[in-house]
């Protein structure tokens, strides 16, 4: 990955609800999905547009990013969704929803219909501002664009709750998922069958997992806020054997080590230590691509937000880097792994050194800045020049990390 001069090139509107995922299918084409179970997909152009004479600037984008509307729509989800992602291929789309399932999609399969959507809304509502009411009537209830829609290829089923955590191996053989029941899945995706699963605490939930490249090890957080002062789940942070289901590594007992095990249960004193270092959950986790680090991000309502980074074979912390006030939301590492990007409350993207953990970028401003809202969700495009993001505003913001001749 190369970083210079990092430059948003788009602002892609995705009004209607909290965009909660995004991932790049290919170098130009973006798949986004919102709480309300909605997936759509943008083809972005190669070259972005220049600007208006300064006579006729656009009103409509005052920040100067432009807009394209999506080509695509992915229908088959009842509830929100929670993650995307797609295998290295590139030919697989990957959900996880609220609706307990996950589904696969080819988004360049036959269509299945076509509809008209307005996303633009907030746009809309900005150019109709002190228009006479016939010329706002027109704007707002304008056409919207119309979409080819596609149907998923297969449904996974196997969850009871809520489908928080999706990950997949770097080979794209194996998927893991996580539930609001504290069940984690590992699946196949060749044969779209469970090959292990386990259960973890009866009173939390699975907040983060990820596969090692190869899909044999899994590293899944769990945790839950507090039930009372004197009444604190257990959080967990292990390493598993993804293939047998059986655990490998504590990681809460290498870091806390002077914990007792008989504290290592409902306690507010082992709260009180552990917390310290998961703060409200490690809600976001990856592999390396060289199988070396694991990192993890403290999300929830915190003053921290750090991104840990974990030597995925000692279990030790290595360091603790990037930082997003108000809680971290997601985390990526570049394809060379030496760089781990993460999103954050905070509205901003981090890009630091994994060698030494200093920041090298820091796309958009603090909050009150630039963006509306969180940063919920990042993808980096595969020839590692692209970074979206996807604020929770409705917007999926999309960078290049080159500078812009």
């Amino acid at each position: 990955m190369k970083i210079d001069k990092p430059t948003q090139q788009w602002e892609l509107a995705f009004n209607g609800d909290w965009a909660t995922s995004v991932a790049f299918v290919g170098n130009n084409k973006i798949v986004a999905g919102n709480r309300t179970g909605d997936i759509y997909v943008w083809q972005i152009p190669d070259e972005v547009p220049k600007d208006e004479d300064e006579g006729e600037k656009d009103e409509k984008k005052k920040d100067g990013f432009p807009n394209v509307f999506p080509v695509r729509k992915l229908v088959g989800h009842t509830n929100g969704i929670t993650q995307l992602l797609v295998t290295p291929d590139g030919k697989t789309v990957v959900s996880a929803s609220l609706d307990r399932t996950i589904r696969l999609w080819n988004i360049d399969a036959e269509t299945t219909g076509e509809s008209e959507v307005v996303l633009d809304t907030r746009n809309r509502e900005v150019n109709a501002r002190g228009k006479r009411a016939e010329d706002k009537e027109k704007i707002l209830n304008a056409p919207g664009c119309k979409v080819q829609e596609v149907a998923s290829t297969a449904t996974l089923e196997g969850h009871k709750d809520w489908i928080k955590a999706l990950n997949i191996s770097h080979d794209g053989k194996r998927l893991i998922s996580g539930d609001d029941s504290c069940f984690t899945i590992v699946w196949d995706i060749a044969s779209l069958k469970q090959v292990s699963s386990w259960h973890g605490y009866d009173r939390i939930w699975v907040s983060s997992a990820a596969l090692s490249p190869d899909g044999q090890t899994a590293f899944v957080a769990e945790y839950a806020g507090r039930r009372s002062s004197f009444d604190c789940p257990a959080p967990q942070v292990r390493l598993w054997d993804a293939t047998e289901g059986k655990l490998k590594n504590d990681l809460l007992k290498i870091w806390t080590p002077k914990v007792k095990d008989k504290d290592r249960v409902d306690s507010y004193g082992y709260f009180q230590t552990c917390g310290k270092i998961l703060k409200r959950g490690l809600i976001c986790a990856a592999y390396s691509n060289d199988g070396k680090m694991i990192a993890a991000g403290q999300g929830g309502e915190t003053d921290t937000g750090m991104i840990h980074l974990i030597d995925a074979e000692s279990g030790e912390i290595v360091r603790s880097v990037a930082g997003h006030k108000t809680g971290a939301c997601d985390v990526k590492f570049s394809a060379d792994s030496k760089f781990v990007l993460s999103s954050g409350r905070d509205t901003t993207v981090r890009i630091c050194n994994v060698e030494d953990g200093k920041e090298v970028a820091n796309l958009g401003a603090g909050r009150g800045g630039q963006f509306k809202d969180w940063i919920h969700a990042i993808s980096i495009s595969p020839d590692q020049k692209r970074i979206a993001g996807a604020d929770i505003a409705g917007m999926i913001h999309v960078w290049t990390l080159g500078s812009q001749s």
